[in-house]
């Protein structure tokens, strides 16, 4: 009995030391996220202009995931489909199946599909000018991202800069050379470049994923037109 008393007490006194760390850590994130969130309210005009390119980088990172997505989407029986129509003589089925598929690959596929009767360089080079076109689609408006991963960080440093010229002006106004004076003014100006960063971050990371991305279809689009110009030439169609 002594023993299970000994355990419980030990159990006890482990549970309210829990609850006493679990009670410090919520009291510290409730002190901490407070006043960030008050910083963050106090960073100036350059917040605002900050916050709307965060807006416009994230209109485009969900924009151009819509239609990289689906412009990137290939049918793995497309070429199957093809063939076996141009062997029944149903070039016209074939095109309408391709025309049908909202997709770079069958779009391509399709262009030199609409060249059939034409030399082999003909047909290669309108399919070689289908695909800059819908690769240039999807890097369309990516220099936007470009631009925000740039632009933003560049704001932001504008913005601190603007606050430190504010504070030593305020300084040399009233000859308070304290450092509560100076660090109270300057880690809230530092805001707006931790701001900036942070959202050319965001946007940086977007523009090189979505190039990584339209790069390797590109690859894989070269593949599909190789392979249908192989087909052609051993078909003789």
């Amino acid at each position: 009995m002594q023993l299970l008393s000994i355990i419980l007490q030990a159990g006890t006194a482990v549970a309210d030391s829990a609850m006493k760390t679990t009670e410090q850590a919520t009291k510290q994130i409730e002190h901490t996220s407070a006043p960030i969130l008050e910083i963050m309210t106090k960073g100036g005009f350059i917040m605002i202009v900050l916050a709307l390119c965060l807006l416009i980088t994230i209109f485009f990172i969900i924009e151009r995931l819509l239609y990289i997505n689906g412009r990137t989407k290939m049918d793995i029986n497309l070429m199957n489909v093809v063939k076996d129509n141009m062997k029944e003589n149903k070039a016209d089925a074939a095109l309408a199946y391709c025309e049908r598929t909202p997709s770079a690959q069958a779009q391509t596929i399709a262009t030199g599909m609409r060249f059939l009767g034409s030399n082999m360089r003909e047909i290669e080079s309108a399919m070689e000018t289908r695909a800059n076109v819908e690769l240039s689609a999807m890097e369309s408006n990516l220099n936007y991202l470009s631009l925000m991963s740039r632009i933003a960080p560049m704001l932001g440093f504008v913005g601190t800069i603007w606050g430190v010229i504010n504070i030593f002006y305020a300084i040399s106004v009233d000859n308070n050379l304290s450092i509560g004076a100076i660090s109270g003014g300057l880690y809230v100006k530092m805001v707006t470049s931790f701001a900036g960063l942070l959202v050319g971050i965001v946007a940086f990371i977007g523009y090189q994923l979505f190039l990584r991305k339209i790069d390797r279809f590109a690859e894989r689009l070269q593949e599909q037109s190789l392979s249908f110009l192989e087909m052609l030439n051993k078909s003789n169609f």
